[in-house]
């Protein structure tokens, strides 16, 4: 666990120095806002930051802070007079806490908070879990009355595993009758893969998925690029939280018109990602947006990565794959059986893109033919060696011993 702190108040900083020095979590202090967000989709489910609310006039972009940061607990501070009222405390932050003059006052309330975000955080994932279980309960009872569900191969999903199996089943069935979809899942799932697989299932490769930039859709475009053949023309709008104004507008409208369109005219059917507890970021009318999708089409939940330790082997092998042909200067061939084992027993804290993650910063920064537990703890999701790894990666120079290539 870390503390990542935004501010650029000395006063402030000697403070915090003094409150989190010799604690349990180690602390980082940031002065660019910028940096910081580039940094949030690293950061771990138990890290923390906090964010000085001084700095918002200057600034302007907590929104992004908040955006980003999804996967982190964001905890809003401000340095206040004693008997001071004045509070600039946004209605957004789920945490708060206030720093004054008075250093053990200051302690009081930082222990607070901190236990505050820790409590939330262990209810979040009891409650994942529960949820998690009455899943597996219900899919226990159903194959008990009706058998398990014909094993099904697939274009662009991993699905060895059962939960997989079953998507792919709902899959195959929306394919027979196509309409909206509204996907969700946890941060970091695999749901642009899942769009591939719904349009692939539905349009074979007569008819590419259609992927827009989900902050300028244009209606009228997508109708044009996906044509006038009879068939179901699938476009892919990317997750709720990076919708423009602009599109929710011309979405929102869109919807309502449907009902009224004469049916001849080609009709996209959309595919809406959105990250599962994240209605704590959007705005009313994203809100508004996604209620009409949960009405006009059809739901579909990707399921976790703790539930897909059956899928984690070949999701390996398959990332190896792409990587090396890709990247044939890449000297690593394989993983040892400790190294998929840990992979294995440390998926219920990864997500789809985090695994991925992994595999393709120890592959590109161990010059070694096989990966072991060692070299994906060193070069893991939260690597100080990430931001190197994005210069390294495609440098052929940077592998001195040309071994390694194919």
């Amino acid at each position: 666990m870390s503390i990542h702190i935004l501010t650029t108040d000395f006063k402030l900083t000697k403070q915090l120095t003094q409150l989190l020095a010799g604690g349990q979590q180690t602390f980082r202090f940031h002065e660019d806002l910028e940096a910081l967000i580039t940094m949030l989709p690293k950061l771990k489910k138990t890290d923390k930051v906090f964010y000085d609310l001084q700095l918002e006039p200057t600034l302007m972009a907590f929104d992004a802070l908040r955006f980003g940061g999804k996967k982190t607990n964001l905890v809003a501070f401000e340095l206040l007079e004693e008997g001071s009222t004045k509070s600039s405390c946004p209605k957004t932050a789920m945490h708060y806490f206030v720093l004054s003059s008075d250093l053990r006052k200051s302690g009081v309330r930082l222990k607070k908070v901190l236990h505050e975000v820790d409590a939330m955080a262990v209810k979040k994932k009891r409650a994942a879990k529960e949820v998690s279980d009455q899943k597996s309960s219900t899919v226990i009872k159903s194959w008990a009355n009706q058998g398990p569900p014909p094993i099904t191969l697939s274009r662009y999903l991993t699905a060895k595993s059962e939960c997989m199996q079953q998507l792919l089943v709902k899959i195959a069935e929306l394919a027979k009758h196509p309409k909206f979809v509204f996907l969700t899942g946890e941060d970091g799932a695999d749901f642009e893969l899942t769009a591939r697989e719904i349009n692939f299932r539905t349009n074979g490769d007569q008819s590419p998925l259609h992927i827009v930039d989900p902050m300028r859709v244009e209606i009228d475009e997508i109708k044009r690029s996906l044509g006038t053949e009879d068939r179901a023309g699938y476009c892919y709008l990317g997750l709720s939280y990076e919708l423009g104004a602009l599109t929710i507008a011309r979405l929102s409208d869109y919807l309502d018109q449907l009902s009224g369109a004469d049916g001849q005219e080609p009709t996209p059917c959309f595919i809406l990602g959105h990250v599962n507890d994240s209605e704590g970021y959007l705005e009313d009318e994203v809100k508004a947006l996604l209620r009409s999708f949960r009405k006009l089409g059809e739901v579909i939940e990707i399921p976790a990565m703790a539930e897909r330790i059956d899928d984690v082997n070949l999701i390996i092998q398959s990332v190896f794959t792409t990587l090396r042909t890709a990247h044939p200067f890449l000297m690593t061939r394989m993983l040892s059986r400790g190294a998929i084992e840990y992979l294995e027993a440390q998926c219920s804290e990864m997500s789809y893109s985090s695994l991925v993650r992994i595999i393709r910063n120890s592959m590109a920064l161990a010059q070694r033919d096989t990966l072991t537990e060692e070299e994906l703890k060193s070069f893991g999701d939260d690597s100080p060696t990430s931001q190197h790894l994005i210069e390294s990666f495609a440098d052929e120079k940077f592998f001195k011993d040309q071994t390694g290539a194919a």
